[in-house]
């Protein structure tokens, strides 16, 4: 039996290897064709996912096709969801004996002491053509004399990138999808990744499944690897372009040799021969480095309508619902209420702030407290944006909150809506009022000496204590200074605030170095410091989101949405099995460039 193992995009370091997988064991059967010729042949593939070792594969039989080779082996691993899963697929070629529609029943396997079947498929084999001769199925990691390495690779591994359409308006959700297709034994990793300039960026979760699928193309079956999927939502006008991903590839191949003592009537039938006349040895792998370059996709973006755009349009576009709500209809005059705007729908979602609010005179409002749930696995992403804005009264009487406006331009329809909440009641009674602590004015001595001879005596032993301390204390510092002085001199030039040159200094040393996750976990680590220390946040318990969060709640979504690519481009960087070393200088630049934003508006 031929045994091959088929390495995936997605290449897993061998420290993961000791993690023990949960995953539920299932078969699943692929036919790379359902619809053949009498004398064509095909391959059926069994794969069984959630296991890493088989006790006992049980195939279904062929009765009314001939087997021409044996069942050939593979195992992978692919890492999904956080958590390592492991296949294992057994492929046999077949030919059909007779013409009709030819079942195949399941086949059993036992692993992890659990029984999984495949379901049952049917084959329709047509009669075979009188005059066209069948081209038999071919294993594709095999190099035949007279063929040509690198168009034989182009046939068989190659990049798509797609987009769900190639005309949108200004905040219209854009789907992109970067996949690889393979039906070559390879080794793959990203040295570039795809430019998104013009658009902001939300990555998609991953499918159920995980990255690694089986896929039909051209009528035949390619493993296909997800690069990345996104939604892109443009920030301008205009013919945008969305650059292509590189992807360096090591491929292996067998070269084959047309050795066979006897004669054969087919090429596959010659590589049977050869394989049980071991003719094939390590000088017949053949191995070249290809560097695959998905196409550049153009996208025309229009700019909204003007006609009939509300005053109240801030950008939203797709379809979505209002609601708005006092959380106390009856507060005391001074403390505080909370008004509560909920925006649910699909579209651009992450790009929609605060709507506007019209408060009566007398209230003063604060910046809205944002929280989201958002659902990353469909396109156009939908959810649910909560906003609560904290305000105050300081007299009494009944307050009306006049109704809310929310306007979003449907694409589908090409028009505006306005949705528009109930004007809202506020009663607000009397302050409070609260208790405060009660002081005698009672004389310090009621007897004896005067007053001012008290206040006199105690104001001299006091002066007498404070410069008894401020002298001991001066004589402690003085030790201090003698046996740290340079420490004491960098607390002191650390007082004022740091630049953002002194942020960025470690990820800018190391730029050029030869590891670069150290680059990207040093840029991180300075990018979060300084927002940290710009936004006055707590560094005890601040992660990404919370400083998502605390942009957008500044209304800054277009900072927010930028921090949050770069922190996820450089935690992928970080955690990826693959080295991204390409986009190094790129990501400093857009972390000044963000730097810079945040000081000036400030």
């Amino acid at each position: 039996m031929l045994k091959r193992r088929l390495y995936g995009f997605w290449m897993i370091s061998f420290l993961l290897f000791s993690f023990c997988t949960t995953a539920q064991v299932k078969m699943s059967v692929i036919p790379s064709k359902t619809v053949v010729q009498q004398n064509e042949s095909f391959q059926l593939q069994f794969m069984v996912e959630g296991a890493s070792q088989i006790d006992d594969f049980t195939p279904p039989s062929f009765r009314n096709f001939e087997q021409l080779s044996g069942f050939d082996q593979t195992n992978g691993w692919t890492w999904v969801n956080g958590s390592l899963s492991e296949y294992i697929t057994y492929t046999i070629t077949l030919r059909p004996k007779i013409k009709g529609r030819l079942p195949i029943a399941s086949a059993i396997v036992k692993a992890k002491g659990r029984i999984a079947t495949s379901s049952p498929i049917v084959i329709f084999v047509k009669e075979a053509g009188a005059t066209k001769q069948i081209e038999e199925e071919r294993p594709d990691y095999y190099l035949m004399p007279n063929e040509n390495l690198k168009d034989k690779v182009a046939k068989n591994l190659f990049i798509k990138a797609t987009i769900d359409k190639n005309s949108c308006y200004v905040g219209e959700p854009v789907l992109a999808t970067f996949k690889l297709f393979t039906r070559l034994d390879s080794e793959s990793k990203i040295v570039k990744r795809p430019s998104l300039n013009g658009f902001s960026v939300v990555d998609m979760e991953q499918p159920e499944t995980g990255i690694f699928s089986k896929e039909m193309y051209n009528g035949k079956m390619y493993n296909c690897y997800l690069i990345r999927k996104v939604q892109l939502f443009p920030l301008q006008s205009g013919l945008l372009t969305i650059e292509p991903v590189e992807v360096e590839n090591l491929v292996r191949m067998i070269r084959a040799r047309a050795r066979s003592k006897k004669e054969t009537n087919t090429w596959l039938d010659a590589v049977m021969e050869k394989v049980k006349e071991s003719e094939y040895s390590n000088g017949d792998v053949v191995q070249e480095t290809i560097i695959l370059k998905s196409d550049s996709l153009k996208v025309n973006v229009l700019d909204l309508p003007e006609k009939n755009k509300p005053e109240s349009f801030d950008g939203a576009v797709g379809n979505f619902s209002m609601e708005a709500s006092l959380l106390n209809k009856t507060i005391a005059a001074n403390d505080y209420a909370t008004l509560r705007v909920v925006i649910k729908g699909k579209g651009n979602l992450p790009m929609i702030t605060a709507p506007t609010v019209h408060w009566p005179s007398g209230v003063d409002s604060f910046d809205a407290k944002l929280s989201e749930v958002i659902d990353k696995h469909n396109a156009p992403i939908s959810g649910v944006k909560t906003f609560d804005i904290p305000f105050a009264v300081s007299k009494t009487g009944l307050f009306t909150i006049p109704k809310i406006n929310f306007t979003y331009f449907d694409e589908q329809s090409k028009t505006y809506h306005t949705l528009s909440s109930d004007s809202l009641q506020l009663n607000v009674t009397a302050a409070v009022k609260r208790k405060t602590p009660v002081f005698n004015d009672e004389p310090i001595v009621k007897e004896g000496l005067p007053r001012w001879v008290w206040v006199a005596g105690v104001g001299s032993g006091l002066l007498v204590l404070i410069a008894g301390i401020f002298f001991v204390q001066h004589k402690r510092e003085k030790k201090a200074q003698q046996k740290m002085i340079v420490p004491q001199q960098v607390e002191e030039e650390l007082e004022p605030q740091k630049t953002m040159d002194a942020y960025l200094q470690p990820a800018t040393f190391v730029l050029q170095g030869l590891h670069p996750k150290q680059f990207y976990t040093l840029l991180l680590q300075g990018l979060q410091d300084f927002l940290i220390e710009r936004l006055n946040l707590q560094t005890k318990t601040v992660s990404n989101a919370q400083i998502v969060r605390e942009l957008q709640q500044k209304n800054w979504p277009d900072l927010a949405t930028q921090f949050q690519q770069l922190s996820q481009a450089c935690e992928l960087a970080i955690f990826s099995p693959m080295e991204i070393t390409d986009d190094r200088e790129q990501l400093m630049q857009q972390s000044k460039e963000l730097m810079q934003e945040v000081d000036q508006r400030i």
